[in-house]
């Protein structure tokens, strides 16, 4: 296998492979992208080329195969009716369409479980599309994982909003199930290595992070790296579907997304096999605790990245987070406006309702914080530096993304865009906050009337500022 192989990337707008894609655009590899509807993938990252095309239907297939060495699979139908028949047809679809366009090999993310375990639908069907894709005429890479770690797995979305929305909660049967999670990072190190690996035939590679926990360990842990109590009481039983109803209602996952994961729960998943540590010594992948570390520093990352502003974020970059988003026009020209974002700091006229700031600021105080402290350094502003009470995270030429140092029950940004607009500029500005627990939101939202004003008036004064010079 070549060194940088020309890749396909299936499923390209979903989780793993928005954290594949521009790793691999990183590396300098050629890459392809496609899904029903790719057209943001190509928007951030305009090296990729990116081609619609639907697993369902194999004539579509042909086009995005042409001229390609490794295909990555990374497609399921999970929260769809029915999703194992879909992920059939197209797994069948697919291994004809890439014998058939004389690909080299199929890279596939499968799950863990045990052949010999009675295993739930979804694991099933996960091991149906590894098998069909091997009975194909192309040679297979099919990787076993179980959860991954990182903002915007489903997963790890379940378990993260239901530890920061409840102090206590009931402890069904499946959380005592032994699992072996793996951080984002470690995943696409694998799946990277995968496509270059020399092997002699098809091959499953068990793959997983250092150490298996149980669900409630899972939740333990990340409410400690978050600075949370948690209260977990057991229960006999509590089934899948009931399960379901209650992540439901308590967090973002549907229940038809929760059912099948909460089923396959009943399954331990862990790694049985250690020839992932023998063919690739070099990765080794991180524990639970820093694999969570490691995802809330990453969605921090996140914000900080640049992309074109017309793109929506990556899925799950803005998982967990409460948003207020600001547009406003300026007649002034774009970088006229990004100027007068970079002179912000140390002058009270930069804050709207400055009243409202002072009785923060006081708070501030009161609880050992840092106080407003009018202050900016001389010179253009760098990332890492001080402005008031805020930080600087990044900053270019038309964005300035800004981490506020006040005490509050979990961390806030607020972030500044200009974008050229007809007759002048557009400011884009939003603040993000990742609250602490169920605090966080109560703060948040008891806040809420006063950020209507101030980040509203806010935006406006920028804008008008770089109007009249």
């Amino acid at each position: 296998m070549t060194d940088n192989p020309r890749v396909l990337v299936t499923g390209a707008t979903g989780y793993v492979a928005s954290r594949l894609i521009p790793r691999l655009v990183e590396a300098g590899w050629a890459v392809r992208a496609t899904s029903r509807h790719p057209d943001d993938i190509a928007k951030r990252h305009p090296s990729v080329e990116a081609i619609p095309s639907d697993l369902q239907d194999e004539s579509s297939l042909a086009r995005v195969l042409r001229d390609i060495d490794v295909a990555y699979y990374l497609v399921h139908s999970m929260g769809s009716k029915g999703f194992a028949g879909m992920d059939k047809i197209a797994a069948e679809n697919f291994a004809r369409a890439a014998a058939a366009a004389g690909i080299k090999r199929i890279v596939y993310l499968g799950g863990l479980g045990a052949h010999d375990d009675k295993l739930s639908h979804h694991l099933e069907s996960r091991h149906e599309v590894g098998r069909i894709l091997a009975e194909g005429a192309v040679e297979v890479l099919e990787f076993r994982a179980a959860i991954v770690i990182g903002s915007g797995s489903v997963a790890f979305e379940m378990l993260r909003h239901l530890t920061e929305r409840l102090p206590a909660m009931i402890a069904p049967r499946w959380l005592s199930t032994r699992i072996q999670p793996i951080g984002e990072w470690d995943l696409t190190s694998y799946l990277m290595a995968g496509a270059t690996v020399e092997l002699d035939g098809d091959r499953v590679v068990e793959i997983g992070g250092r150490g298996a926990v149980t669900y409630k360990q899972m939740i333990l842990e990340y409410a400690a790296v978050r600075g949370l109590k948690r209260v977990i009481v057991g229960v006999p039983v509590l089934t899948p579907r009931l399960s379901s109803y209650w992540v439901n209602l308590v967090t973002p996952v549907s229940s038809s997304i929760a059912q099948p994961l909460i089923d396959g729960l009943r399954n331990e998943v862990v790694v049985v096999d250690d020839s992932a540590k023998r063919i690739w010594p070099d990765i080794e992948p991180a524990g639970y605790r820093e694999a969570v570390e490691q995802a809330m520093r990453r969605q921090v990352e996140f914000l900080g990245a640049p992309a074109d502003p017309e793109s929506k974020p990556p899925p799950g970059a803005l998982d967990g987070l409460l948003l207020d988003v600001q547009r406003v026009r300026s007649g002034a020209e774009k970088d006229v406006l990004g100027r007068e974002i970079a002179r912000i700091g140390g002058d009270a006229r930069w804050y709207p309702l400055r009243w409202a700031w002072w009785v923060r600021a006081r708070m501030d105080d009161a609880v050992g914080g840092t106080g407003l402290r009018w202050q900016r350094p001389e010179g253009p502003l760098r990332a890492g530096q001080r402005v008031d009470w805020w930080t600087i995270e990044d900053i270019g030429p038309d964005r300035l993304l800004l981490k506020a140092e006040m005490k509050v029950p979990g961390e806030a940004w607020v972030e500044f865009r200009v974008v050229d607009a007809d007759s002048g500029s557009e400011l884009r500005q939003s603040a993000y906050f990742r609250p602490r627990g169920l605090l966080g939101r109560l703060y948040w939202w008891a806040l809420w009337p006063f950020h209507i004003s101030i980040f509203k008036l806010m935006a406006r004064r920028l804008a008008h500022r770089a109007e009249s010079g």
